[in-house]
């Protein structure tokens, strides 16, 4: 079974169930059943178009799949909908480079999601709108935008509104940064405030341990910023309304052989059974 059908294949195989049952139950009182139209219902079953994504998880539900199939039902819904090495990543625009000087900026997630917020349908870049916005305080609003202002990444039109001088931003990669240690810290807390806070289908938190060749970290890390690339790409059509933040962490959780402290005669444990 191909995973890309598989939401497929439990749509015709509950079709079936209920014609053995009652060989009078049609196409159209299934759809009627699952809320769906008919002809809607007709295309998804035979591969002329994928379920609409909004009425995945009700169809879900009137399937009464566990919670297991439920999740593997919308996992292949997805996959149709969106194949990674379709989405081409623009190159018409050239990112700006943020070094040291902007510490604020990039260890700080304020600043990066008032940027964010200039791509968001009808944003006035206001203290009150940042403040609503973001959740945050007045007078941190106020010091988020007046930082981008003496940073030189926002700046004040004729008449008082406050316009975005670069499109992209970005950071080096690799090098070893404060600023960058900083921001992933405060990522991190982010995160963690935001799995309590938001609803888990307005948020993905998702992790696999695998055991790796070390010697692939590169590749692995050109994957990485290349999905990312593609994430972006992909988010930003369509009307924008929500500001997110992506954050993907990889990182051992084994110590290296090589790491490991050696065990020496010394070092061994003494006849009380405790380490000398």
């Amino acid at each position: 079974m191909e995973q890309k059908s598989h939401y497929i294949n439990l749509l015709k195989e509950y079709l079936g169930k209920k014609q053995r049952s009652n060989p009078q139950y049609s196409l159209r009182a299934f759809a009627r059943d699952l809320e769906v139209h008919p002809s809607t219902l007709s295309a998804v079953l035979n591969g002329m178009r994928s379920l609409p994504y909004k009425d995945a998880q009700r169809v879900a539900k009137k399937l009464m799949l566990s919670p297991m199939q439920e999740t593997l039902f919308v996992e292949s819904l997805l996959r149709t909908k969106t194949r990674l090495d379709e989405i081409v990543i623009p190159r018409d625009q050239e990112r700006f480079m943020l070094d040291e000087s902007y510490y604020k900026v990039i260890s700080e997630w304020e600043h990066y999601a008032v940027m964010a917020l200039f791509d968001v349908t009808g944003f006035n870049a206001a203290i009150p709108e940042v403040v609503e916005r973001l959740k945050i305080t007045e007078t941190r609003a106020e010091t988020v935008l007046n930082h981008l202002i003496a940073c030189g990444l926002l700046v004040e039109n004729q008449d008082g509104s406050l316009k975005r001088v670069h499109e992209q931003l970005r950071t080096t990669e690799d090098v070893k940064n404060q600023a960058i240690h900083q921001g992933h810290r405060d990522a991190m807390e982010l995160g963690l405030r935001k799995l309590d806070e938001v609803a888990v289908d307005l948020r993905d938190f998702s992790e696999v341990v695998l055991a790796i060749d070390p010697s692939k970290m590169g590749e692995a890390k050109t994957i990485i910023r290349e999905f990312r690339q593609k994430m972006s790409a992909l988010m930003k059509k369509g009307e924008k309304t929500e500001v997110y933040q992506l954050a993907i962490q990889f990182y051992p959780l084994s110590v290296s052989a090589s790491e490991k402290p050696k065990v020496t005669k010394k070092s061994k444990a003494s006849k009380s059974g405790v380490a000398k």
